[in-house]
């Protein structure tokens, strides 16, 4: 932190940087018409971290304009607006002199959707050791003059672009036409609050699903779509879909060849039904810790129960050693429902939990020690070190019963 407060305070000194001029105007519909009073906000980004920008308003002419602003390796700028209930942003904006200039278009916004369609539906599905990475790429045609703004999930907000994605999404990130103040997944549900503007607009995003031997990437689509195509990299896993998608060969991209499979003019709500299989059970090296916990299980009990019996015949040896002389049985045994049997009985039961539970604890320990050391993974000590805890609670909370007794 000390370094970090030192670099922005040299950052800061007069002459250690460059200030920027960020200036533009606000452009209304394909007129291009100025709009007043509209207000700007300038946005600051240093990584995932949002620095403190500025806001101001339009003139007469639609113009605004931001002077002064920090200069810095490292730095992405983004300007904003809301019009109507509709988010417009644009950036970032590239800093390659000491001015920037930049326009935000804004328009009417309306919520007819027969002038949005989805021109290109691209999913890139590529394997990795325990998930597969899926890359989707959109692109929205609007031939209309207004920005579409629809009802979104619960109709709790509204939304632009809209989709029903599979549902083991993991990692959801954002690309081209959204960030993560705009952009929401909620259960299987995609929304985006910026309006869909008139003209051609990209929208992308990357996501992670499970490996397994049976994946479902199925989508439900909320536009008219011309095209959708799918390629996925590996030859051994196969898409299987009930005559939505249709496999057409094999393509070279980027260096990669890809299987791929093809959809085409699919009305709105229809369903992309998509399973890929191919992935056998072994595939996921994440099962493995699941796989083995049960048998390491199995074997510290096992243990543990070899510790108690040899304990338990251990006391009895010393018992008859101290006591040669039998005792008849009519003298001294007492009947199972005395009081003397049963604190005989609670004092076993008690020493061979305090046993198990110092079993326990050297285990524990050990398998601590074996992390350290790189013997076993994160998740699977993790797994293994769950059960024996929660095993070692159930004994020392059975200890305080057994001596009541």
């Amino acid at each position: 932190m000390r370094a970090l407060g030192l670099a922005l305070a040299i950052t800061l000194l007069p002459g250690s940087a460059l200030a920027l001029t960020i200036q533009g105007r606000v452009l209304r519909g394909e007129e291009r018409a100025p709009a007043a009073g509209i207000r700007v906000s300038l946005h600051i980004v240093k990584g995932e971290e949002e620095l403190p920008g500025k806001t101001g308003t339009s003139d007469p002419r639609g113009a605004f304009r931001f002077d002064g602003i920090q200069a810095g390796h490292g730095l992405a700028y983004y300007i904003s607006t809301e019009y109507e209930g509709a988010y417009y942003t644009e950036g970032p904006l590239e800093a390659s002199g000491q001015t920037v200039a930049q326009d935000l278009v804004i328009y009417e916004v309306g919520r007819d959707m027969g002038s949005v369609r989805v021109t290109n539906h691209h999913m890139v599905v590529e394997r990795n050791p325990d998930h597969l990475h899926v890359t989707e790429i959109l692109i929205f045609q609007n031939d209309g003059n207004t920005a579409y703004l629809g009802t979104g999930l619960n109709h709790a907000e509204n939304a632009g672009v809209r989709l029903g994605l599979p549902a083991s999404v993991e990692h959801f990130e954002p690309g081209v036409g959204g960030d993560p103040q705009t952009v929401r997944v909620q259960g299987r549900d995609l929304t985006g609050t910026r309006p869909i503007p008139p003209g051609t607009r990209p929208f992308s995003f990357t996501y992670n699903v499970p490996l397994s031997a049976r994946m479902d990437l199925s989508h439900r689509l909320y536009f008219p779509t011309d095209k959708v195509v799918v390629l996925l990299n590996d030859p051994e896993l196969k898409v299987q879909s009930s005559g939505t998608l249709r496999y057409t060969g094999s393509r070279d991209q980027g260096g990669k060849k890809f299987e791929v499979y093809e959809a085409s003019n699919l009305p709105v709500g229809s369903e992309i039904e998509m399973r890929v299989h191919g992935a056998s059970f072994w595939s996921n090296p994440k099962v493995y810790p699941w796989l083995v916990a049960p048998f390491v299980i199995l074997a510290v009990l096992i243990f543990a129960s070899k510790r108690g019996r040899q304990a338990k015949e251990a006391g009895h040896g010393v018992a008859l050693r101290r006591a040669p002389t039998p005792v008849p049985a009519p003298a001294l045994a007492p009947s199972p429902g005395s009081s003397v049997a049963t604190a005989r009985l609670a004092h076993d039961v008690s020493s061979n939990d305090d046993d198990l539970a110092t079993v326990y604890l050297y285990l524990i320990d050990a398998l601590d020690r074996g992390l350290d050391q790189g013997e076993y993974s994160k998740e699977t000590h993790a797994l293994i070190r769950g059960n024996l805890k929660r095993r070692l609670e159930t004994i020392l909370q059975n200890q305080p019963q057994a001596r009541a007794r």
